[in-house]
């Protein structure tokens, strides 16, 4: 892990699904996926072990309205 990442900051990324599929394209631009979808899927099977599921789905839905870590 990058030493300014904080754990939520990790959270965030982990669970943001743009970093595995193309979203809509209304609703984003097209880009290369930086994992594939059953890495995605793992990563936040682990994530829901880890957070719980109330947790993690508050953590999905701030995601959604845009509310992540920016990389400095």
């Amino acid at each position: 892990m990058r030493p300014d990442f904080t754990p939520a900051d990790v959270t965030g990324i982990v669970g943001n699904p743009i970093y595995a599929i193309n979203i809509a394209p209304v609703l984003a631009r097209p880009h290369p996926a930086l994992i594939s979808e059953e890495e995605w899927i793992a990563a936040n099977v682990k994530l829901i072990e880890d957070l719980g599921p109330e947790a993690y789905f508050r953590n999905l839905l701030s995601i959604l309205k845009g509310n992540y870590p920016t990389v400095p």
